[in-house]
């Protein structure tokens, strides 16, 4: 009968993200563009959805802490195999640049692509198990935290460990504002954004930027398979995250306004951190601490140790030049604002932070997730921030959040629980 129960869980979860997804495409100049380079979302569904159901009616899915040791050694070997890998993906780049062709150089490239091979040969036999792994202490965290019921935690936890898909995104010239143009394939090459983003340019009035994502809320949700461990399992909390809010009014309106993707977003990421975290406690084999208020990260002094001086502080420098391009975008001056992003990307590129494009569209994107220096004077990181600093636990933060429908909400519910706290005292 449990069986049962969780094949019907899935099936809502699938038909509420395929409608979520699956919106109405016709092509436009932007769609002809792109064309060659979508990510099919039924084909992902298709793909992947049948497999995950069987794996959990042939065995019940795991309870993280059967075996800590063993789900823990499999799954820093998962993605030890995975930045393994990657290092020798960037080998081989550097080995067919600097290399001569001959009979040493074609065994140094035959070497590289065995131990490729190997690694993923190696992750291959391991993804499964720490899918589980990963879903199953993500899904204990959940039920401590006051999010189980009966049959269990829902929507259901279930990612897949792959490339997660890339974004083209667009975003007027005269002012910042995310437009979502396509979800792409992972993986694009530097030349194929190149050539999407100018196609877009050439033929429409957008400024456009394909970006990669750490993770993606399909369903099952994708988490990037190479981003190590703690990245994946916050990852996989963060989309469980957007899973969930898409069942209440904050979820369901997502993407009628930047604000309210804005909104989601930064609930997501205060949420998903916190919860990984906790996961990851728990993965390690240890009780889970309380919460406190972690969940903010670092300080900079934290972060340094408190007596080396912050070299390059990424997110400050990064929100000073999100203010700074927002005032001169607010003077109509779009061509002084291009000139100064560009200044400015150069700045970042030589301090070690590759950012290939620093455009409208790039602060459209990253400044969607309000505790990020990209979102530059945007409260609502700072607001949502507060509010889950008010509430006593994250089920209360998230299920007051996810009433909220606006940014005038959530700024008028701060301000009467602070004019009720005032008169208390």
């Amino acid at each position: 009968m449990r069986k049962v129960l969780r094949w019907r869980l899935y099936a809502w979860c699938i038909l509420a993200l395929l409608l979520l997804y699956g919106s109405d495409y016709r092509p436009d100049d932007i769609g002809l563009a792109v064309a060659p380079y979508r990510f099919s979302v039924v084909s992902w569904e298709l793909a992947n959805l049948p497999d995950k159901w069987a794996r959990r009616m042939i065995s019940a899915p795991g309870w993280a802490g059967e075996d800590v040791g063993r789900e823990w050694r499999e799954a820093e070997q998962y993605f030890e195999a995975g930045r393994r890998r990657a290092e020798t993906e960037r080998e081989l780049i550097r080995q067919s640049a600097e290399w001569p062709g001959g009979a040493d150089g074609r065994r140094a490239s035959a070497e590289l692509r065995q131990r490729r091979e190997e690694l993923r040969s190696r992750q291959d036999e391991l993804r499964a198990g720490v899918e589980e792994t990963l879903e199953s202490a993500v899904a204990d965290t959940l039920r401590g935290l006051g999010f189980g019921g009966w049959p269990g935690v829902f929507p259901p936890v279930d990612t897949v460990l792959t490339g997660s898909p890339t974004v083209l995104v667009l975003s007027p010239r005269e002012r910042i504002e995310r437009r979502d143009g396509a979800v792409l394939r992972a993986g694009l090459t530097g030349d194929e954004r190149e050539g999407i983003e100018s196609a877009v340019a050439g033929s429409t009035d957008w400024v456009p930027l394909v970006v990669d994502t750490g993770g993606i809320a399909f369903y099952p949700s994708i988490a990037r398979s190479d981003g190590g461990l703690d990245f994946a399992v916050e990852t996989i909390a963060h989309e469980w995250v957007h899973h969930w809010l898409w069942f209440r009014p904050l979820g369901r309106r997502y993407f009628e306004s930047g604000e309210l993707a804005t909104l989601n977003e930064t609930v997501a990421t205060i949420a998903g951190n916190e919860i990984g975290r906790l996961a990851r406690q728990r993965l390690e084999g240890r009780e889970p601490e309380s919460s406190g208020q972690s969940h903010h990260g670092p300080t900079v002094e934290e972060h340094s140790g408190g007596n080396e001086p912050v070299r390059f502080d990424f997110q400050s420098e990064m929100r000073a030049t999100r203010v700074r391009v927002d005032e001169l975008l607010a003077v109509g001056d779009v061509k002084g604002a291009e000139a100064y992003m560009e200044e400015r990307r150069l700045v970042f590129v030589s301090e070690g932070y590759t950012i290939r494009k620093l455009n409208q569209a790039y602060f459209a994107f990253y400044g969607t997730y309000g505790t990020m220096g990209a979102a530059g004077v945007d409260v609502i990181g700072e607001q949502m921030t507060e509010l889950r600093r008010r509430s006593s636990s994250l089920k209360e933060f998230l299920d007051t959040a996810a009433k909220i429908t606006s940014a005038e909400e959530l700024s008028a519910l701060l301000k009467g629980e602070s004019s009720e706290g005032q008169g208390a005292d």
